[in-house]
């Protein structure tokens, strides 16, 4: 039975009463019971604010204000870092106002391809580690451990305990590089001896941007099931007591900032009535931010998106949203492995069953694999006018 909390904050699904961290379990139940899926996200904490009203502070004195937290619960605290703008700006966060951080964590697939400008690797080498190596000038203390996941992917997929069963514990991001980094908060001996010696270490994680739409002339604000690459179902299942997952923006510790990037999306789609707008896509386009301008859907695009809701946040190359999230371009070396390779094998047909086992209205196209599942949302929380 379930009954952690603290591993219900990052999302569980229901169905018909029946409660599971795993997706695919849940879809079987509801298969089997004729009932639906629904992804519960904080519901009580999330419900109990008033989402109407804008919180007053700024975005940079709540994103402080968060960091102030996690330094004040953890002994230690360690960021994922890709260079992306989500966690780029957590670590201006505490670089900026002088909030402590111990170390700085991102992962590469540099060993598997030995090319440092390639999808998986470009973004590392030449944004996030130069602007590690420009802080650490100042505050030596910082520690950046760089962990190359080659290796790591090939030895998840060919576990015997593994072997196919992986598809129940990742939800949304199929992709091999994703599924095989379970056990990246165990690879490091430092990590180790703190939790041996008792240390609450803290892995924060940049995820996620608010999803705002706009509805018959109503602004709505949700959340959606798409933290595997932070806190996936088998770290949930685990629920090892030594493992802190912190979400440092969808966190019900403070929920004014969520609720106030959605507000700042809002005021700024209230006032765009230009059908070809240049901050709006015309189709989707893997955006999470749309309006509709004249009776027409616009997307808010990424560049857009993310100089609102990150003030200070400047574009640097090799930034972008992949075409699929199960084909990941950083997963071309694992691709070109045989057929026959037991890693290759074990994701396939793994990924194969659940697709073939999931129903047609949980695919974002049932004639298209590569295009994934569809996301589940959790409840919606109106903005106003």
């Amino acid at each position: 039975m379930i009954t952690s909390s603290r591993q219900d904050q990052f999302g569980f699904y229901q169905a018909n009463g029946y409660k599971s961290y795993s997706k695919f379990e849940a879809i079987e139940y509801s298969q089997r019971n004729n009932c639906k899926v629904q992804w519960i996200f904080n519901d009580t904490v999330f419900g109990a604010c008033n989402w109407l009203v804008e919180p007053s502070q700024s975005l940079q004195e709540l994103y402080r204000a968060r960091a102030q937290q996690l330094r004040e619960k953890y002994d230690y605290l360690v960021l994922f870092f890709s260079g992306g703008s989500d966690s780029n700006n957590i670590l201006d966060t505490f670089v900026t106002n002088n909030i402590p951080l111990d170390e700085v964590v991102s992962y590469m697939g540099y060993e598997a391809t030995g090319d440092k400008y390639d999808h998986y690797n470009g973004e590392i080498f030449n944004v996030a580690i130069p602007k590690v190596d420009k802080i650490r000038t100042t505050q030596p203390a910082l520690r950046h451990t760089v962990i190359d996941t080659s290796q790591m992917t090939v030895d998840f997929f060919r576990e015997q305990q593994t072997k196919f069963d992986w598809i129940y514990l990742v939800n949304h991001y199929a992709n091999a590089n994703n599924v095989s980094r379970r056990d990246i908060r165990q690879s490091q001996p430092h990590w180790n001896n703190m939790y041996l010696n008792g240390k609450r270490v803290a892995f924060i994680f940049g995820s996620e941007k608010p999803r705002v739409k706009k509805i018959n002339d109503k602004f709505y604000c949700h959340f959606e099931d798409v933290i595997d690459p932070a806190v996936p179902a088998q770290s949930q299942i685990a629920n090892h007591a030594w493992e802190f997952n912190e979400l440092f923006y969808w966190t019900p510790d403070m929920p004014q900032i969520p609720i106030k990037q959605a507000h700042v999306i809002k005021n700024f789609l209230k006032h765009r009535s230009t059908l070809y707008d240049p901050a709006f896509y015309q189709d989707k386009t893997r955006s999470c931010v749309f309006t509709t301008i004249d009776g027409k859907i616009r997307w808010l695009t990424l560049q857009t998106l993310n100089s609102l809701i990150y003030p200070d946040w400047q574009p640097v190359p090799f930034q972008g949203k992949p075409p699929s999230l199960i084909f990941s371009k950083r997963d071309t070396w694992f691709f070109n492995l045989p057929d026959n390779d037991p890693a290759k094998y074990a994701w396939k047909t793994g990924l194969l069953h659940r697709w073939n086992n999931s129903p047609r209205q949980s695919k974002v196209n049932p004639y298209d694999i590569s295009l994934g599942f569809k996301t589940l949302p959790s409840k919606p929380y109106c903005l106003n006018t």
